[in-house]
């Protein structure tokens, strides 16, 4: 199972655990539901920002929504693999914001 897979499996079971629609979460998070689909799929992976509100929203740790029963705890390479990926996203979140701030027009 890839690391995309067992976060959106984590964050399928957590929801519905909490008794919450994807319908639901979508709209607490502020993202459609095909978002949130593609996520609990493994097809996409979220931001940073994005896991962050996850992680609050379910009330479980960050470090949860990348653990599978499995294991007991992630290895060094699971874990330098998700601060790549973190890193990534947060480098993407960053451009975005950039390019937003630069068409801003000037007073």
């Amino acid at each position: 199972m890839s690391l995309k897979q067992i976060f959106g499996s984590n964050i399928h079971s957590y929801r519905k655990s909490r008794n919450l629609s994807q319908e639901q979460l979508a709209e607490k998070l502020g993202v459609s539901v095909k978002h949130l689909s593609t996520i609990e799929t493994g097809k996409v992976f979220a931001s940073a920002e994005l896991i962050e509100k996850i992680s609050d929203e379910l009330n479980v740790s960050v470090s949860a929504l990348f653990y599978t029963p499995q294991e007991k705890s992630l290895d060094d390479s699971d874990l330098s693999q998700i601060d790549s990926i973190l890193e990534q996203e947060l480098i993407n979140t960053l451009s975005i914001i950039k390019s937003k701030i630069r068409r801003i027009p000037d007073n």
